[in-house]
This record gives C-alpha cells, structure tokens and sequence, in this order.
C-alpha cells in the first residue's frame, strides 16, 4: 500500500487559495511590502464594492417597499442579493476576528499530522483527504459563480454580434449588460471605460460575497478531516491492541499515550466548535434564506437569465450545507467509536492499573464531540434534514398567503 506524502498544508491549500482571490493571505506568507500593500488594497475594494452595494439595495428595497412593491420580482431579487452580501460580509467579519485563533488551531493540527511514512499510512492520511465529492461541490460552485458573473457580459456579445450580422456595422449597439443593472456607480457605463469599470466593481462585489460564503465552510471541513482522522486513528490503536499482565509497564506506556493524545483532540475538538459556531449559524440563516429566495424567483418572475444564474448556485449551496453537516455528523460518530473500541479490546486481560485508565477514557469518550450552530443546534445530518423539512414547511406557508391574496 503506498500513500502520498501529503502535509497537513496540502490540506489547508485549498481554502487558502480561496482566500488569495481577495487579496488575504490567511498564513500571512512572506512577500515584499509593495506587493501586501497592494493586496490589502484589493481586499478593501472588494469589501467596499460589496458594502456599497448592500447599502444601495437595501436603500432601493426601501423604496420600493414605500410605494406598495409593485415591482414584486424587483423587490424580491434585491432582497435575495442583500441576503447574499449581509451573509458574505458577516462570514468575513467572524472569520477575520477569530483568525488568531483559527490560526493557533492550524498550527496546533500541524503539529500532530502524522510525519513518517508508516505513521502516515497508520492514520490512513489519503482517507481523511479532500474527497472527490467535496471537490466536485467546490468546482461546481465556482462554475456557478462564473456563469453568474459573466453571463451579462457574454449576452452583450452574443447579442451585438447578432446585430453585427442582421443590422450592419453602422446600426448593431452594445447592450452593456450588468449583473445589477439598478446599482450606480455616480458614472454612466454605456461607454467602453465606464462599462469596464462598473462591470469589474460588478465581479469584486459578487466575488466578495461568494468566496466568504464557501471559503469558511472549506476551511471547517479542513479541520473535521483532521479530527475524524486523530478519533479514527485512536480507536482503532484501542480496538487492535492487545494488553497482558505480563507486561503491565508497556501496556500503561502505550494506553497513556493514547489518553493523552485523546485529550488533545478533544481540546482541539472545544476549539474548532468555539471558532465556527457564529459562522454555521449565519450558513443555517443563508441556506434557508436562499431555497427560500429561488422557489419565489421561479413563482414571480418564471424562467429568466438572471433566474437561472441563481438556481445554477441553488443545488451546490445545498450541497455545501449538506457537507458540513455531513462532516458534523462524522465527528460525532468518530468521537463515539473512541468508547466503543475501548470497550472492544481485551482490557480484562490487562493489569487493575490498565483497567482503570481504560475506564477513563472510556468515560471521557462517551460525551461525543460536535460542531453546532451558534451553541443551540447540532450540526449533522437530522439538522440537514431539519433545515429542508422547515424552508418546505415555510415557502408552503408563504403561498398559501400569497394565493389568498
């Protein structure tokens, strides 16, 4: 059996390559001052675009709502983008407060990956690397992104190339087309310069928003990986070993090692729950914010370009949402089987001495571990399925209002 030999920063290359499309540097690698300047610069434009625009919405959602909402599809996609932006901004906000000790976190997993290759293929390290299926989410959500952020523009080409063909040179027009066409910049951009201006405020906006969104999510699994990997190891050592009186000395070595090494992870466990609880309360509120927001789009405004850019990032959004309760629900399972393969071994042919310590982690082990939501939900697989029961229950509800009137 051979294993790559990977590092826990191979792990951690994803999220941070994420992060480096906005300009932050989460391992704050060495670069020369001009150039963490001018990331930093991009980073605060991005964030600037994306407050700039959830004030301008918010404002324009305002008046709409002032007038009696007679543009209800109007109304609705403004509310959606705010939802959107509000979600991405206060996942950045959250992230960036606790990125000391998210930061103390890596480090702290860095330091127990496991090292040489036997120790490496004892961990089973290439199980506990990103799954295929997680990448496919990822990749599948970043080309959602993309046709969201370009199809405006590749309907202004398609269709000036038509008018180039059917028209003539003289008479074919540029559409301009933006992904928000309501939002201004105090400039026109039905011009070359402005449209390439506004268009690009466009895509630092939605990028902002968007990568907040996955990139804290990435970054929580990255970790989950590593726990469920330590658990899993720890248990199977417990299961798989053998005690005997004989040798009562080594039996405690080896037993308090493990117990040790328990502790640990279950520390580091209470660390990743305190760091990203606030950040899956806010995805629990997006999530259902979203399903909710794409069922209305459909109802009010049919099939459109704009609608069908949002239902491209629907099935994706759920299944990230789907994959850290996923992820949630492992860690429960792999901190349990901790107890049960304590249990398992033949701890009664041990010394009284090993028996004891035996019992100790054996009781420790029976609280599992867990990620939640802001401290009042679980997150695992019953609270994906929560989630989907109540946006049902919810836009069922809705409906029924909207039919009566």
């Amino acid at each position: 059996m051979t294993t790559k030999e990977r590092t826990f920063a191979d792990l951690a290359k994803l999220p941070c390559v994420l992060l480096k499309t906005l300009g932050y540097d989460f391992l704050d690698q060495p670069r020369p001052r001009w150039l963490r300047m001018l990331l930093t610069l991009y980073f605060v434009l991005c964030l600037m675009c994306c407050s700039y625009f959830t004030y301008f919405a918010l404002d324009f959602a305002v008046a709409e709502l002032a007038v009696g909402a007679k543009d209800l599809p109007l109304l609705l996609r403004l509310i959606d983008d705010i939802v959107h932006n509000v979600v991405g901004i206060l996942k950045s906000y959250f992230f960036i407060r606790n990125s000391r000790s998210i930061k103390k976190l890596y480090k702290k997993f860095g330091d127990i990956f496991p090292i040489s290759m036997e120790d490496r293929l004892a961990y089973r390290v290439d199980e506990y690397y990103w799954p295929k299926w997680i990448t496919t989410i990822l990749y599948m959500q970043l080309c959602a992104l993309t046709i969201i952020l370009f199809v405006p523009f590749a309907e202004s080409i398609f269709e000036y190339v038509g008018a180039l063909i059917s028209l003539g040179y003289g008479n074919a027009k540029f559409g301009y087309y933006r992904m928000y066409e309501e939002t201004s910049y105090g400039f026109g951009h039905h011009n070359f310069l402005g449209y390439v201006v506004s268009y690009s405020l466009d895509v630092m906006n939605a990028l902002y928003s968007a990568i907040w969104m996955i990139c804290t999510d990435i970054w929580l699994v990255a970790f989950a990986l590593q726990l469920c990997m330590h658990f899993d190891y720890i248990s199977r050592t417990l299961e798989n070993y053998e005690p005997h009186k004989e040798r009562s000395q080594d039996d405690e070595k080896v037993l308090a090692g493990l117990v040790r090494k328990h502790q640990t992870i279950l520390e580091l466990a209470d660390e990743l729950k305190i760091n990203f609880s606030a950040l899956i309360l806010v995805m629990l509120f997006s999530t259902i914010s979203m399903l909710f927001g794409a069922a209305e789009l459909v109802l009010t405004q049919g099939i459109t370009t704009h609608v069908i850019g949002y239902l491209a990032y629907v099935p994706t959004s759920v299944g990230q949402f789907f994959m850290v309760c996923y992820y949630g629900q492992l860690i429960i399972n792999k901190s349990l089987r901790v107890s049960e393969a304590a249990y398992s071994q033949t701890w009664y042919n041990g010394s009284q001495s090993y028996k004891k310590s035996i019992l100790t982690i054996m009781r420790r082990a029976q609280r599992h571990s867990e990620i939640n939501a802001g401290g009042f939900q679980t997150t695992n697989l019953m609270a994906f399925e929560s989630v989907m029961r109540m946006t049902y229950q919810l836009f069922a509800i809705w409906s029924t209002i909207m039919e009566s009137k």
